[in-house]
């Protein structure tokens, strides 16, 4: 069990990233933008706990019971079909941007474990139903893959990471605790997880080619998923 008390102790020097911090369905059309970077200006910092966490939890094998509970249980973002738009898709893609760029804030053995567990963040809040269900269904499931890895190989002497973020607002939050793999294993690790989203990216790049309404939406998504992957490959 991890101990919710934190360290003072920061790991580096805080990065200047983006932070979603608009609402995940936009209502307006954002300009067009040119790039990866349109996104507020905040801190990362990355925190050791006291203590390491060696428990079971889903995705990442962080937090305490209760919150591992919570995160498992979390109601499917169900309602009304949700048309694919380009503001929507916009968001989702900044998603993963974003977790490209927590991720490669943290030591290459935590990586893995981090993508599982904003890859699951993100299912969880693509809607379930409309057109973008499919691309939920691919991103929960490279998700569990992620996870299956870090189960399999987890370092159960190093702590648990938890990024805090805060944003140019001052508001602050915290991931759930990132969970570390044997150092000894990470580069085929990296390599492993980064073949799991090159499926995933094949997958929605397929699923694009059949529906020619959602096929620019799915193409996007596809390849910010395969932007993660470089950075898996690259470490």
């Amino acid at each position: 069990m991890i101990c919710k008390k934190q360290l003072p102790y920061v790991l580096g020097t805080p990065l200047a990233i983006g932070l979603i911090a608009s609402p995940l369905f936009a209502t307006t059309e954002p300009p067009e933008q040119v790039g990866r970077s349109f996104v507020d200006t905040t801190q990362i910092e990355v925190i050791y706990p006291q203590f390491a966490q060696v428990g079971g939890d889903e995705i990442g094998g962080g937090g305490d019971d209760n919150d591992g509970a919570d995160r498992v249980n979390r109601p499917v973002n169900t309602g009304p079909p949700v048309t694919a738009t380009p503001a929507q898709t916009t968001l989702f893609v900044r998603r993963f941007e974003q977790s490209e760029q927590i991720c490669e804030s943290l030591g290459d053995e935590y990586r893995v474990a981090c993508f599982a567990q904003t890859y699951r963040e993100l299912a969880n809040e693509i809607p379930a139903n409309g057109d973008y269900a499919e691309a939920r269904e691919v991103v929960l499931e490279t998700a569990r893959e992620l996870d299956d890895l870090v189960r399999r190989n987890l370092d159960r002497q190093k702590p648990a990471l938890t990024a805090r973020l805060t944003t140019s607002a001052g508001e602050t939050v915290r991931t759930p605790p990132i969970r570390a793999v044997r150092e000894d294993r990470v580069a085929s690790l990296n390599e492993q997880a980064a073949d799991i989203l090159e499926e995933a990216e094949t997958v929605l790049l397929r699923s694009a080619s059949s529906d020619a309404s959602r096929a620019i939406h799915f193409q996007r998504i596809a390849a910010a998923v395969g932007s993660n992957k470089v950075l898996l490959r690259s470490s």
